[in-house]
């Protein structure tokens, strides 16, 4: 019977641009309730191209980008400007939290072995070598320590992608080690804003969301079904049909390539693997084959080891044809060598939950307290598509050419690639524009800062800017070039 559904969903679909869902009953031999209906074919409207809502009125959805206008935008900065879990979000992993360890979860021996759970998962993380076969305690940990802080980064992420124009009203979403479901509860909870904002602002935007995963881990896939589907029925779908299907029980090697997808995501994920970071791009590669133009987001860790090993798999991605979309651009036209690269974004802290505070409520508290939004990403394209098409040309140098300039003032133009690195006596900002293998900063003192140069401060990471007459110095002892930014150098965004 459900194929005769099916069939006769998808015959009114084509055929008109709305009906009921009671309308079906006209074409059936048997009668059934609209809500009858609509629970059987929900978990097809998204390959139906149909929305439904909640009056059971059904119509054909064209997938197109979200709309992201000025207002829209700005109201997802000022909500992301203090980051920290929603409280729904807070009350669902804590009430977790409390029935698999009880209400006294953080005391005792109990408290004591989550602690070294804690440490231990640290270690692994800063290795790259963390294990997906979580007992329950470790699920635990994990979510007291790590899902804060990459729950608030990805939606990061979503905001990056959403102004881009690369979040439709039809998206299927594949959450690749997907763990106990850190990524697909902050893309949830994104959606969720996002669509508070659009009727805040009487945008009418109807969305169906399809979301897959990968998980190798049996207990993180039970921890993974029970939290998104106790944050979805909390939620009131007026204007989104959301589908989540059924975990892969596989690790990312070895699972089938979907057919489909338009975002996948590899959150701290690819660096454990027993691979060279070379060789983990043909695991996305793979993933990708099911599909004909997807966005691919790989997040590492921000320390030195991560962060390159992330870089290299990136230059293979290139090499494979992939496009990197963000936050490197390729000024000159040239790709680099993906080597010797330490990028990473930085967005400032997370308020720590109260369950954080409850398990790091010991004489060594800064142990059990993570807040810091750090990491290394990439997003790749198949399509060619970049978020800056700036090219150079020739009244600038080549920071490859440095060298035979120590001690003179020269023309610039590169990615600010880094936060300050520096304190509030010296500002200091990695940049590149992908021709150099030497590592390269801006460098400006705060006695030197003027409304000349002050665009450095507001390029942003991965942001282009022009630098007018910056003194070249090499730093031998880091084996390095300072580009000292004084008051009368011109620093423009790229146009």
């Amino acid at each position: 019977m459900t194929t005769e559904l099916l069939s006769l969903a998808k015959y009114l679909a084509s055929s008109r641009a709305e009906f009921a869902l009671s309308e079906m009953n006209q074409y059936l031999s048997r009668k059934y309730e609209e809500k009858e209906l609509f629970e059987i074919l929900k978990p097809h409207f998204y390959d139906l191209d149909l929305f439904c809502d909640a009056g059971y009125k059904c119509t054909k959805l064209v997938k197109r980008p979200l709309p992201s206008d000025e207002n829209v935008v700005r109201e997802l900065e000022a909500l992301f400007k203090n980051p920290q879990l929603p409280a729904r979000v807070e009350k669902l992993i804590n009430s977790y939290i409390e029935r698999s360890c009880g209400k006294d979860w953080h005391t005792g021996e109990r408290g004591l072995l989550i602690r070294e759970n804690i440490v231990k998962q640290k270690e692994e993380y800063w290795k790259g070598t963390g294990s997906s076969q979580y007992p329950k305690i470790r699920i635990i940990s994990y979510l007291l320590y790590h899902f804060p802080v990459y729950f608030c980064s990805f939606q990061y992420m979503l905001l990056e992608l959403f102004r881009g124009g690369l979040l439709t009203n039809k998206m299927s979403i594949l959450d690749a080690g997907a763990g106990p479901g850190t990524i697909t509860l902050s893309t949830l909870d994104f959606i969720q804003e996002l669509q508070e904002i659009y009727s805040w602002n009487k945008i009418d935007v109807k969305l169906n969301i399809r979301i897959d995963s990968i998980e190798r881990a049996p207990e993180n896939i039970d921890c993974y079904k029970e939290l998104t589907s106790l944050y979805l029925s909390g939620l009131t779908q007026e204007n989104t049909n959301i589908t989540i299907n059924e975990p892969v029980h596989s690790s990312i090697e070895a699972a089938p390539a979907l057919p489909d997808v338009d975002l996948m995501v590899f959150s701290n994920v690819l660096a454990e693997m027993n691979a060279p970071p070379s060789h983990r791009a043909d695991v996305v590669e793979m993933a990708a084959s099911g599909s004909k133009n997807p966005t691919m987001v790989i997040i590492e860790p921000a320390d030195l080891d991560n962060s390159k090993a992330l870089r290299v798999t990136q230059h293979a991605l290139v090499k494979k044809g992939f496009a990197v979309y963000s936050p490197c651009s390729f000024i000159w036209g040239l790709e680099c060598s993906g080597e010797n690269c330490w990028s990473f974004q930085e967005l400032g802290n997370i308020r720590a939950p109260d369950f954080m505070e409850k398990i790091a409520n010991t004489g060594e508290f800064y142990r059990y307290i993570n807040t810091d939004m750090k990491f290394s990403f990439v997003i790749s394209r198949k399509d060619g598509l970049v978020k800056h098409k700036y090219l150079a040309k020739g009244k600038f140098m080549r920071l490859s050419n440095l060298k035979k300039h120590i001690e003179k003032r020269v023309n610039i133009t590169v990615s600010v690639m880094s936060g300050n690195l520096g304190d509030e006596r010296t500002f200091v900002y990695k940049i590149c524009d992908g021709t150099s293998s030497v590592p390269c900063y801006a460098v400006l003192p705060a006695y030197h800062i003027s409304d000349n140069n002050s665009m450095l401060f507001e390029a942003g990471y991965g942001g282009i800017v022009e630098i007018y007459g910056t003194l070249v110095r090499e730093n031998k002892a880091l084996s390095s070039y300072n580009l000292l930014v004084m008051r009368n150098t011109m620093v423009r965004a790229a146009e």
